[in-house]
């Protein structure tokens, strides 16, 4: 799911991708929320993007997140491997606060390295109408 939802109150909505993955023909890319239209009132959201394990693999292997408003960038990171032997299930991203402006096309991309195609990711958010 990745639609935009009104909790009961009326001043927040949320939206969630579920658990995704790619496999190895997929792109570096993996769309996980996609909102058209965020709606006639201004946002502050909360994005938590999460992934399964930690990032994997040779060195220089990333798996990250971008945050599109109106096809904009404004926030684009990656873990990125350094060696570690460890690999921790129920690994967490960073999370992210932002604001959106009213009627914003709202996309959140999953970035990964090919050593991370098929890694399970996903996202969650918690939007606050301002």
């Amino acid at each position: 799911m990745s639609a935009q939802t009104l909790l009961s109150g009326g001043d927040k909505w949320f939206s969630y991708s579920g658990v995704l993955f790619g496999d190895v023909s997929v792109p570096a890319t993996i769309q996980m929320i996609f909102i058209p239209n965020t709606g006639l009132r201004d946002s502050y959201i909360k994005l938590e993007p999460y992934f399964e394990q930690l990032v994997s693999g040779a060195s220089g292997a990333a798996l990250g997140v971008e945050v599109k408003i109106d096809d904009v960038t404004v926030i684009k990171a990656r873990q990125f491997y350094h060696g570690s032997s460890s690999n921790i299930s129920g690994a967490g991203a960073e999370s992210y606060n932002l604001f959106v402006p009213r009627q914003s096309k709202l996309e959140v991309l999953s970035l990964n390295t090919s050593a991370n195609n098929t890694q399970t990711r996903g996202a969650n958010i918690i939007g606050y109408y301002l």
